[in-house]
């Protein structure tokens, strides 16, 4: 592992887990990346959290096994009727998932909603919620 650093960091507003991931995964050992991942689902399925917030700041690459995660959690979360969000995507991180067909894709069971920033994807949940 790289010095203690984390893989996630995680904060909770209102009903919202706002996950913010760190560095590349390549960083990191299997069984660290699995660990981050279970305590994220763990976040997830506490009775106080409906909705993901998935904040890309601090990332500068990601790659399958991060697309991978992102897909296993929003399912988690749409399985109870939640939404996920993500921000401050790369311009080329974007065009990734769009590729991928993970931003907005109607045909599919759950596909993710980006916002520019953080602020933006809370409002947007916070108007989901009070619906």
């Amino acid at each position: 592992m790289s010095e203690n650093k984390a893989i996630f960091s995680f904060e909770q507003h209102a009903d919202v887990l706002i996950l913010t991931a760190h560095g590349s995964f390549m960083e990191f050992r299997d069984t660290e990346i699995r660990d981050a991942y279970n305590e994220a689902y763990r976040l997830l399925m506490q009775p106080s959290t409906r909705h993901l917030l998935v904040d890309f700041s601090n990332l500068q690459y990601f790659g399958s096994t991060f697309v991978g995660i992102l897909i296993r959690l929003s399912q988690r979360v749409h399985k109870d009727g939640g939404k996920s969000v993500l921000c401050s995507l790369s311009d080329t991180m974007e065009q990734m998932l769009k590729s991928l067909m993970l931003l907005e894709n109607s045909k599919a069971d759950f596909s993710f909603h980006p916002f520019p920033d953080r602020q933006a994807g809370l409002d947007y949940l916070a108007e989901v919620t009070a619906a």
